[in-house]
């Protein structure tokens, strides 16, 4: 486990990145979104501008008689973060602007409502290919802090999968920003690995192929 001293966090998220790895949040779930450039950056010597006020998490959904391990709505809210719900229901919490949602991985192409989160009395919105993050992933320390992120090559290919099916042109470009930020510190053996793992159908083959084409990208270091 790397450990990164130079990384610093403003302090709504640094406080909340310090409750979650206290009661073991991080054992299973992960940080992803934009934020996590920021460690890359540290790690990996990749370069971007974070530009960003959203803190998204990856969260792992126990079974669901999973007992609370700890209540992240009153800890979370404790911090000096308001709760509200999205007219679709779903929870999320803001504080000096920061916005944090929480996201769990989506079987299958329907779509359903947010995803009550009994382990840690939250919800989550369930997305697709979030799996792609949960299932290569590292930790690093920071301020004696642990906290689990998704491995860059995972990132990656998670992100060149989304891009395409943004509806937010703004959302989009900055996805494949981020992707063609990472191109120079990817690994093309754990690249291979995190693509081995998946079962793309035609059109998400088709995405991918259409966010190498913009980012310039080999399309044959994905799919040979």
């Amino acid at each position: 486990m790397r450990v990164l001293r130079n990384v610093r966090f403003p302090p709504p998220i640094g406080g909340l990145l310090r409750i979650l790895s206290e009661v073991g949040f991080f054992e299973h779930s992960l940080l992803i979104g934009s934020w996590v450039m920021l460690l890359y950056q540290e790690l990996y010597g990749a370069r971007y501008l974070l530009r960003t006020l959203d803190v998204d998490f990856a969260v792992h959904v126990a079974h669901p008689k999973k007992k609370m391990r700890a209540d992240l709505e009153r800890l979370i809210t404790d911090l000096g973060f308001v709760s509200f719900m999205t007219h679709e229901g779903v929870q999320k919490f803001t504080a000096r602007g920061y916005e944090v949602e929480f996201i769990a991985h989506r079987v299958g192409g329907r779509q359903i409502g947010p995803v009550a989160v009994r382990e840690w009395n939250i919800n989550a919105v369930p997305l697709p290919f979030v799996n792609i993050l949960t299932a290569f992933s590292e930790t690093v320390e920071i301020d004696k802090l642990t906290i689990r992120i998704p491995i860059p090559e995972a990132y990656f290919i998670h992100k060149m999968v989304v891009a395409p099916r943004r509806l937010n042109i703004q959302k989009r470009e900055k996805d494949l920003e981020q992707c063609a930020a990472l191109i120079s510190i990817l690994d093309d053996q754990r690249l291979r690995q995190v693509v081995e793992a998946q079962r793309f159908g035609k059109a998400t083959k088709q995405r991918l192929a259409q966010s190498c084409k913009t980012i310039a990208f080999p399309l044959q270091k994905i799919f040979s």
